[in-house]
């Protein structure tokens, strides 16, 4: 990519130019539809910090940073600005060298707010970006960094010592949660607690949800058809063939795994074995023994689909120490409605209802309570399951509060 190609990527450079001709090409898509994720206030743009949002492909990250440009450009900043996709690039010095650049295009500018999209695509990224902030005036500019895989950005990210300038926090963006849902509804004044405070509850604290019975019931089964995927809510509430989004996230599947050099034949007979299992614990030696595939492989699989935000591991919680067991039976679940029907469409597979449900209700309480989930979704804690030796099971521990699972088909 040459200078005049990233000029291109920022017409806002252009002085003579209408800011509101790009304002509304960055969000025209955003703005057009009747779901809008609310991205207010994420970042903090008033120091030098450097934030790496993460979570899977499709969630909103690119119009994270397309919306947080769109206001800096409606407050007035312009040569300031720098949006830099890097679906082109692929070494470290390219990037290098078009940041250098940039910084001599504005060298009159006093602050500068860079944000380049799927930082991942290039290979030892985190050395230009280090090299730019420790030697040159960069190293008090903003910087918003974004990618699909917490594998790539943990790894190469923690080579950033003191990135995060004077203040801010990794962003994960994930699948809506049933809440998160009802405020774009519009369905407000809904109790809050934390999972410690349910075993305090008394029925008289049920009264706020009774009184939203109907509303709750109505919004939930639309939830459950549409999933939390900002362009599925779209699609199911403007009655639209999902058979586009199925395709592009069976793509984006494939495309994970080809990127690690693993097998598209291996991930369908994984995908397979953990769709007829959904909900339900198994072993990674019995798992890879009944696929034929070895103990290692199999788990490197879930991992990969795990950091990529697809897959989500839940893990027995000991009770004596309150953490995941590594070597106890996992479950494993899709990360959002849509991905189960992904994979039951492609494959062929009829799913158990209840198994869905089972699996909404596992990744809503993971997504609002878990920890650990900038490292992708294969090593949460907080939320995880128990089983004792005689088979007794809890469906779900969150925080060391036991919550059982209950579905009636009616």
């Amino acid at each position: 990519m040459d200078f005049s190609t990233l000029a291109f990527y920022n017409p806002w450079w252009d002085e003579k130019s209408k800011i509101s001709n790009y304002t509304f090409h960055l969000v025209d898509e955003y703005e057009s539809s009747s779901f809008k994720r609310d991205y207010n206030g994420l970042f903090d743009l008033s120091g030098n910090n450097l934030y790496v949002v993460r979570g899977p492909r499709q969630i909103g990250k690119s119009t994270l940073l397309k919306f947080t440009i769109t206001n800096l450009l409606k407050s007035g900043e312009r040569r300031s600005v720098l949006y830099l996709p890097l679906d082109t690039i692929s070494r470290a010095d390219e990037l290098r060298g078009l940041l250098i650049q940039y910084l001599q295009f504005s060298r009159n500018e006093k602050k500068r707010y860079i944000f380049i999209d799927e930082i991942t695509m290039v290979d030892q990224w985190q050395r230009a970006v280090k090299e730019v902030r420790d030697n040159t005036e960069m190293g008090s500019d903003f910087f918003a960094l974004s990618g699909s895989s917490a594998s790539d950005l943990k790894r190469s990210s923690e080579r950033l010592p003191g990135r995060k300038g004077q203040s801010g926090a990794d962003i994960v963006l994930l699948p809506l949660t049933f809440r998160e849902y009802l405020s774009f509804k519009k369905v407000n004044g809904l109790p809050k607690c934390r999972p410690e405070e349910i075993l305090k509850m008394v029925p008289a604290d049920s009264f706020e949800l009774l009184i939203k019975n109907e509303i709750l019931k109505t919004e939930f089964f639309n939830y459950i058809a549409s999933g939390g995927f900002p362009a599925a809510i779209e699609a199911y509430a403007k009655g639209e063939s999902s058979d586009t989004l199925l395709r592009t996230f069976w793509e984006i599947l494939i495309g994970n795994i080809e990127r690690y050099g693993l097998s598209r034949a291996k991930l369908i007979q994984i995908l397979t074995y953990v769709s007829t299992r959904l909900s339900s614990r198994f072993s990674w030696s019995s798992a890879a023994s009944e696929t034929e595939i070895d103990t290692k492989t199999f788990q490197k699989y879930v991992e990969v689909l795990g950091m990529d935000y697809l897959l989500l591991t839940l893990k027995h919680i000991d009770q004596k120490t309150h953490l995941p067991s590594e070597k106890k039976q996992k479950k494993i679940y899709y990360c959002d409605r849509l991905i189960t029907d992904v994979v039951s469409q492609k494959l062929g597979l009829q799913l158990d209802r209840s198994a869905i449900l089972e699996n909404i209700m596992t990744t809503n309480c993971a997504f609002a309570f878990g920890r650990n989930l900038d490292n992708g979704l294969d090593s949460i804690t907080d939320v995880g399951y128990w089983y004792s030796k005689e088979g007794k099971e809890i469906d779900l521990l969150m925080k060391n509060v036991p919550i059982e699972l209950k579905y009636q088909n009616s």
